[in-house]
């Protein structure tokens, strides 16, 4: 029978761009099921992106573009930074897909034909940034706001109609299903659940009408399906919906083998709302949900606003590569529990671990076989017959290589890839401590060359077999260190724990594989690192997605009105933190342009200024006003400098 496996990260919500939170769970998504392809499971695995809701419907009013436009610049970005991660997903999955949406219609009708949707008015509170309904127990209050204690903002009054699900119907399958061994990790999750649906559930609320950008309710098209049960059901979506989950072979057992990896946060709406929209829609839940904590950057938590815990996984791995920052989120934290970002913990583990440990094991070993030993093809042990004792070194070896292997294995099943390379670890220490043992050097100048071969056989086997064990954190390390050894047909696989001799391969010129940086080039490259923003790039102002690059004619350009245009007024838009309402001086004529730059300029600071104006774009309406065209400004997510001219100008003149 095949082996399966499944693993899924969430559906990362696009209100932003890939920061060090959704790298992490992507990587331990990614590490996991390179390691169950590796032995040879049929593996899939599942990220994507997560664009419907009243959150990214008014972020894309406010900047001025449509919600579809908006989601395809963020989902670029995360496409381009995951390709440049090396993450090896088998779907990238969106909720605005054809297919997904399908599936979303098809959950709905599953569980209305068991009775399990009513019609109701709703007057509740709800949080527009966790897309979820708050309960007195929910909030905290202060200075008489009652405030959602993540987003720490104040939360909303909602009063309309909306659809139903019988949630409470399922408390007692719910605490059930939890007793399923391994079905929550790790077990303080588990009892934490256990402990929310003791309280008490209550029906859900799965359908608003106040909000247009989402997926429409069968049959009532004034209500939009509630967003986490859109998001959820991408899950069964990428199989190809409920029905052939329950149907297909493949799609069937695939889901008996799926685990959810998310982050605490959303450990309510993956342990509780979602088993319970399986279960009434007549598909078995999945084998489990895996809960990890948070990352924190010196101790606080990951957010837009401290630039201090901005930590943009791109620079990093453009100074250092992507597998050592893979190495360390993986090495570094043990997954369940909390663990906190340094960027000099880093450059310590990329010293010590990669470095010191196993880029000078393989570069001792390639160095020495090709000047020891006038390099050689097929490297053997020539020095023993079949059944002849081992030496009390190889013997040491080889001992450590097969416990290293089976301890490995077991953690990596074991959803603790931190552990697994801590095994792995121990295999190479112990590599470098055999060629200290043994001094090949020594036998080389006693002219012992058959001696001499079997003891870099045995070193290179350790580092095939390391490279093939660190494969799942680090598949582009691994590559080249199988290639310096000659064994690139090996990346990929995981090792066998019979030893059984080095099996040849032609050893190429030794190169380091984590050059060593230097004390002072480490704080030059911290110091660019928080300061440094992501990419520059021309943007409208009024936008935060960064769109994908495409050539265009030159007649297309000509089609853009662009002007220079004067600021006479500027002034902050009610109930809003990024935008501006500007009125511009075209050489006469008046126009009116919504901006999301609030954060970078005030008011005051435009008056007088000639700005870029895109002149000719189509009129948008923005909390009540309408917007005339755009200006131009340079930056990404974060608004770096509006753009401007060297010179005066006269307002109204043609930019070309």
């Amino acid at each position: 029978m095949a082996d399966y496996f499944y693993v899924t990260t969430p559906i990362y919500y696009v209100n932003a761009v890939p920061h060090l939170g959704t790298f992490y769970t992507t990587i331990v998504a990614d590490a996991l099921a390179r390691y169950h392809r590796a032995r040879g499971a049929d593996t899939y695995f599942l990220t994507g992106t997560d664009e419907h809701g009243q959150k990214i419907e008014r972020m894309a009013q406010e900047l001025g573009a449509s919600p579809q436009a908006y989601c395809d610049g963020i989902v670029a970005q995360f496409k381009k930074t995951w390709e440049g991660m090396g993450v090896s997903y088998d779907r990238f999955i969106r909720t605005t897909d054809a297919d997904h949406h399908a599936a979303v219609e098809a959950m709905w009708r599953r569980i209305s034909a068991n009775g399990d949707i009513y019609l109701a008015d709703y007057d509740a509170m709800y949080c527009v940034g966790c897309e979820g309904w708050k309960t007195e127990e929910d909030v905290v209050e202060v200075d008489g706001n009652k405030l959602c204690p993540l987003h720490r903002r104040p939360v909303e009054r909602v009063r309309e109609q909306n659809y139903f699900f019988r949630l409470s119907k399922y408390a007692d399958k719910l605490l059930a299903l939890y007793e399923r061994p391994g079905f929550i990790r790790p077990e303080s999750r588990k009892n934490e659940v256990t402990e929310f649906v003791k309280s008490g559930l209550r029906d859900l609320s799965i359908s608003r009408t106040s909000v247009k950008w989402g997926i429409p309710v069968p049959n009532d098209p004034k209500h939009v399906v509630y967003v986490w049960l859109d998001a959820l059901t991408n899950y069964v979506s990428a199989l190809g919906g409920p029905d052939r989950v329950l149907t297909d072979p493949r799609s069937q057992a695939l889901w008996g083998a799926c685990t959810h990896l998310i982050a605490k946060d959303i450990l309510r709406f993956h342990a509780v709302y979602w088993p319970a929209f399986l279960l009434s829609a007549g598909l078995p839940p999945p084998k489990g949900v895996f809960c990890h904590g948070y990352i924190t950057v010196k101790g606080q938590k990951i957010s837009k606003s401290i630039p201090a815990t901005r930590v943009d996984p791109n620079l990093v791995a453009g100074a250092l590569g992507a597998d050592t920052l893979r190495y360390f989120v993986l090495r570094e934290y043990s997954l369940g529990g909390d663990g906190d970002f340094t960027y000099e913990a880093l450059f310590q583990r990329h010293e010590s671990d990669l470095g010191n440990d196993l880029g000078n094991l393989v570069n001792r070993t390639v160095s020495m076989a090709c000047t020891l030993s006038d390099g050689f093809d097929a490297p053997h042990r020539s020095g023993y017959s079949a059944g002849d004792p081992l030496s009390e070194e190889e013997l040491l070896l080889r001992t450590a290589a097969a416990e290293a292997t089976r301890a490995a294995s077991k953690a990596w099943d074991d959803f603790q890839p931190s552990r697994a390379l801590e095994a792995t670890w121990a295999m190479i220490r112990a590599g470098n401590v055999y060629l200290d043992r043994t001094a090949p050097w020594k036998l080389k100048k006693a002219g012992k060359t058959a001696e001499l071969r079997d003891i870099l056989a045995n070193t290179c086997e350790v580092i095939r077999r390391a490279a093939m064990m660190v494969a799942p954190a680090m598949p582009a390390a691994a590559g080249e260190i199988l290639r310096q050894i000659g064994r690139e047909p090996d990346l990929g696989r995981w090792p066998v724990e019979d030893w059984g001799g080095w099996p040849g391969g032609k050893l190429c010129e030794p190169k380091p594989i984590f050059p060593r940086v230097e004390p002072d080039r480490q704080k030059e490259l911290i110091a660019t690192w928080l300061d440094q923003t992501p990419p520059v790039k021309v943007v409208a102002a009024a936008s935060a997605a960064t769109q994908a690059a495409v050539e265009i004619a030159i007649e297309d350009f000509q089609k853009l009105d662009l002007r220079a245009a004067k600021v006479v007024q500027a002034e902050a838009v009610p109930k809003t933190e990024k935008l501006l309402k500007l009125t511009l001086d075209l050489g006469g004529e008046s126009r009116t342009v919504v901006t999301g730059i609030a954060g970078a300029y005030a008011p005051a600071d435009l008056v007088g200024r000639t700005v870029l104006y895109f002149a000719n774009l189509k009129p948008a309406k923005i909390r009540g006003v309408i917007s005339q065209g755009m200006i131009l400004a340079a930056g990404g997510e974060n608004v770096l400098a509006l753009c401007s001219f060297d010179r005066e100008v006269p307002a109204g003149a043609k930019v070309k």
